[in-house]
This record gives structure tokens, C-alpha cells and sequence, in this order.
């Protein structure tokens, strides 16, 4: 198991650079599928890699973590997903999907840029440019021809096909194929009446996306679906075909009742998905709840459990990870995890194995990352168990006592500071 110390922080600090404004507040945040890169988006709509060092576990003193590949948008980033066959080694698996608003699904190379390429590029002055794409995926209403672009983004086990969330669907694309989805599977029957399609289904946007690991069953796993409704849905990743669909605590055919049993569960829709390393278990987050909802796949019908006093009320999407400890202890079918979860408290909480428990499960470990004033809003953990990664960031009303971060407003209007702050936390072993 890995303990939580200290022993090397790298901080950015968000500031102005060559005169230009920059919003570093994070928004979302992602480790490769190799342990290499780190990949953010943040509210001054920048995709950015960070290299981590081979090195970084031998460093006696904090290090400055430099973007190597950076692009800007003049639209929002909604959702971005990483090959799952991601190799630092091969410039032909270093890509990413990337969704925008009002523009198609874009896929870029990570590291190179595509207008330049060298076979053996040298460390960059500033950050490689990856604006161009390798190609762009379509996803229109051929009624109105609307162009819609994806809440969330999921590649297929294999890396051959990805899913991309949108409302009432969930559109399935080949990454050969840029003109049209293959196919779409949608969340409910007729987006009129769910009489129509018998009750079955929910409406929602689908902001929340996550596929199950392979297994003996399934090859290609599950597909878990998350809306703003709080429902989720199941679906088979190969077919597409519904395996079962519910709704959270508190919430019947779409609408939130009051109830002070289900109270301290209910959230203000679906955020993060996340699967165990077995593929039995799955996580559910929501924005505005204290909690994390535990279900076991083969039975969805209710709760297992929830990760209690996660410190998570706010509208911000706040993430969090799932990290493979090894053999269970409980099960020997089983994987040991730990689940790993930011507050607006600055903290990161960590809970061992909370599937083997019942009810309302208390962190097994708190630590302070940022102090209260900086909330964590993703954690992530290296699959090696060694670092953990920490996204931070947060608005404050400039007073004139502020000396760092991004000052905006002015005028008219109220005069504010933006700071953020990515760390790399080593962690040891007991």
C-alpha cells in the first residue's frame, strides 16, 4: 500500500507570461495509459501535456514541471480522452481525442507536431505546437445540420472505436471512419415519451463515460453511462445493446424526491465514472455530493456502499481514480484498490477496499495538499503506486492584498485572482 509523504512536490504556478493573459484554474486532468504524460485542460481553454521525469522519484528538492506540448481553442474543451495503447515509444499511439464546443471531434498527436515532424525532436524552448489534427470525427444532425459536439469521451478497449456522450445517445465511431457515427445507441426509445418506448431508458445528457476492463464475459467490457438526470446506464461495448439502466438514490423516473434517508446521497447530477481494476465494481461521482456511490455489477438494483465525507459540495466537477493495489484479501477472484479524492478543503482522501464495506465508509487516510483555500479538483494515481498526481485551483476576490495569480475584471466589473497549481506527490511504501 502506498503512504502518503511528501518527499518531492512540483508546483506551477499560474502567472502571465510574455504579457498575455493566462486562466490556469484546472478543469480537468489525466494520466497517459503508460505513466508518462500528464494531459490538462484548464478554463483559459488549453490542452497541455506534461512530460513526468524518469528522474523524478531522486529529486531532493521541488522541480518545475514544464509543459511540452501545449494547444489553445477558441472554444471550451468539454471532454478529452487518451489511446489506450498510448506509448511514449511510438508516434503512432500517442494520440488523443479532444471535443470542443460547436466544432467536430478532433484527434491529436500528443507530442508531435504534425507540421514539423523530426525524427528525433530536441527538447523544445517553448511548448510543441499539436493544434493541427490528425483527423476530425462528425457528429451532425442531418435534420438541421447542427453540429454536436460530445459532454464525454471514451476510447474502446482495443483502441479501434471510441464512444462519445451526448444528449439522450451515446454515438459510436470507428477511428478509420470521420464522416459518421457507426452507430448510436440511444438512452431511451423516443425523446417524446418514454411511454412510447414502453418506460424504458432515461433522458439526460450523457456528461460521463467509462468502460469496464475486459473480461472472460465480455472482451470489450461495459459501457457506463452517466447523465445530468442521475441515471446510469449499461450498455454491451461490442453490441451496444442496454444491460440495465438506474437511477441514483433519491431520484425516480428522472425527478428528485425529497427524502432525508437519501438525503446525504443526492447529488446534482452525474460528473466522473470510474470502474475497479476487476471490473465488478463501479464508482459513481456527482457535483454538489459529499459522497462516491459504490454498485456491484452484477447487481445493480442499489447501493453497495459510499466513500463518506468526500468534502465535494460545490457545482465544479471534481475527479477522482481508482488505483490497483493487487490481490484482494476479501476475494480471490478480486482486485485490491484504492479510490483517491479531492475536497474543496485542499484535501485528498484516500479509501482502502470500500467495496467489502457496507454503509457509509470513512476515508482511511486524509492529507493536506493545498490548504483550504485551494480546492482539489482531480487526484491521480501512477500505476506503479509511486506518484500521485494533485490538479488544485481557485478564484478569489482581488482586495489589493493579492500578489499572485492572474488578475482579471476591472471597470464595471469586480476585480478577481485566478490561481492553479499542478502537483506530483511522491508517495513511499509500508
Amino acid at each position: 500500500m502506498p503512504h502518503l509523504e511528501l518527499e518531492m512536490k512540483m508546483e506551477m504556478e499560474m502567472e502571465m507570461e510574455m504579457e498575455m493573459e493566462m486562466e490556469m484554474e484546472m478543469e480537468m486532468e489525466m494520466l497517459s495509459p503508460d505513466g508518462t504524460c500528464i494531459f490538462t485542460s484548464d478554463y483559459d481553454r488549453a490542452f497541455s501535456v506534461y512530460p513526468i521525469s524518469t528522474d523524478v522519484l531522486e529529486a531532493t528538492a521541488t522541480q518545475p514541471l514544464k509543459v511540452y506540448a501545449q494547444f489553445r481553442s477558441a472554444d471550451p474543451i468539454w471532454a478529452f480522452a487518451a489511446n489506450p495503447l498510448f506509448n511514449l515509444q511510438d508516434s503512432n499511439s500517442t494520440h488523443v481525442l479532444v471535443s470542443r464546443r460547436d466544432r467536430y471531434t478532433t484527434l491529436h498527436n500528443a507530442l508531435w507536431d504534425i507540421n514539423n515532424p523530426t525524427a528525433t525532436p530536441p527538447v523544445p524552448a517553448s511548448p510543441v505546437s499539436i493544434h493541427t489534427p490528425l483527423a476530425s470525427y462528425k457528429l451532425i444532425n442531418h435534420l438541421t445540420e447542427a453540429v454536436t459536439a460530445p459532454l464525454s469521451l471514451a476510447y474502446s478497449n482495443s483502441g479501434t472505436h471510441f464512444f462519445a456522450g451526448s444528449h439522450n445517445s451515446i454515438s459510436i465511431f470507428d477511428l478509420s471512419h470521420t464522416s459518421d457515427p457507426v452507430s448510436s445507441i440511444p438512452t431511451i426509445p423516443s425523446a417524446r415519451t418514454k411511454l412510447k418506448g414502453g418506460g424504458r431508458g432515461f433522458k439526460g445528457h450523457i456528461c460521463a463515460l467509462a468502460v469496464s476492463p475486459p473480461t472472460a464475459a465480455s472482451a470489450e467490457g461495459l459501457v457506463a453511462a452517466g447523465s445530468r438526470t442521475r441515471c446510469v446506464g449499461l450498455y454491451d461495448a461490442l453490441s451496444g445493446a442496454e444491460v440495465t439502466h438506474f437511477s441514483l438514490p433519491g431520484t425516480v423516473n428522472g425527478r428528485t424526491l425529497p427524502s432525508e434517508a437519501a438525503s446525504p446521497l443526492v447529488g446534482a447530477g452525474v460528473s466522473s465514472l470510474k470502474w475497479s481494476p476487476c471490473g465488478r465494481y463501479l464508482y459513481v461521482a456527482e457535483r454538489d455530493s459529499d459522497v462516491l456511490l459504490i454498485y456491484d455489477a452484477r447487481r445493480f438494483s442499489m447501493a453497495l456502499g459510499y466513500c463518506a465525507g468526500r468534502r465535494a459540495h460545490t457545482k465544479q466537477k471534481l475527479g477522482f481514480d481508482v488505483w490497483n493495489a493487487g490481490p484482494s484479501p476479501y476475494d480471490i477472484e478480486g482486485v485490491a484498490h484504492e479510490v483517491w479524492a479531492g475536497g474543496v478543503d485542499g484535501k485528498v482522501r484516500v479509501w482502502r477496499d470500500p467495496y467489502a464495506k457496507e454503509g457509509a465508509v470513512e476515508a482511511d487516510e486524509v492529507v493536506d495538499v493545498g490548504g483550504e483555500t485551494m480546492p482539489v479538483v482531480s487526484t491521480l494515481v501512477h500505476a506503479s503506486g509511486s506518484l500521485a498526481v494533485a490538479a488544485r485551483g481557485t478564484l478569489s476576490v482581488d482586495d489589493g492584498a493579492l500578489e499572485r495569480g492572474i488578475k482579471r475584471g476591472g471597470g464595471t466589473r469586480p476585480r478577481f485572482s485566478e490561481r492553479g497549481y499542478l502537483d506530483v506527490l511522491g508517495l513511499s511504501t509500508y
